[in-house]
């Protein structure tokens, strides 16, 4: 099925070009020093999908999206509003746009604007509460090394 709205066509598009862009060959080929990074994990999410694979897509994206980094929230949000490996959710894909937004990616705050015409204040206020929890969960399994243990 495809969205033929305008917030539709903007997001696709903008998914589309970002893939042409980031699945391209790179030429540096550093081993496995960087091979788990985010970064390299938001690469692998995009070549899947550029490759049809939304669900595997799905999966590398979250993943990197729950170590912290706001271009796999953005990603996320995007999938979700799409149905694109995942449950087709505009809520959902307001909570992780949401959570990409408050960290200052701009693409997401973009994409928020856009998608506030298309869910109700209360459904939107709900995914920003949910989104808060979620960078909670994120922060706290990103820094429990740092809490002390009880005794």
């Amino acid at each position: 099925m495809t969205d033929t709205s305008p917030i539709g066509l903007d997001l696709e598009q903008q998914l589309d070009n970002v893939l042409s862009f980031i699945t391209q060959p790179n030429s540096n080929s550093h081993s496995d020093t960087k091979a788990d990074t985010p970064d390299n994990t938001v690469n692998k999410a995009l070549y899947y999908l550029k490759n049809e694979q939304p669900p595997l897509a799905a999966k590398w994206m979250r993943l990197a999206a729950m170590a912290g980094n706001h271009r796999a929230q953005f990603y996320m949000g995007l999938f979700f509003i799409k149905g694109q490996g995942v449950p087709q959710s505009v809520f959902h894909g307001a909570v992780w746009l949401s959570l990409a937004s408050s960290q200052g990616y701009d693409p997401a705050t973009s994409a928020l604007t856009d998608l506030r015409k298309h869910i109700s204040t209360k459904r939107f206020q709900d995914a920003k509460c949910y989104a808060a929890t979620l960078y909670e969960q994120i922060h706290q399994q990103q820094f429990k090394h740092l809490i002390p243990k009880a005794p």
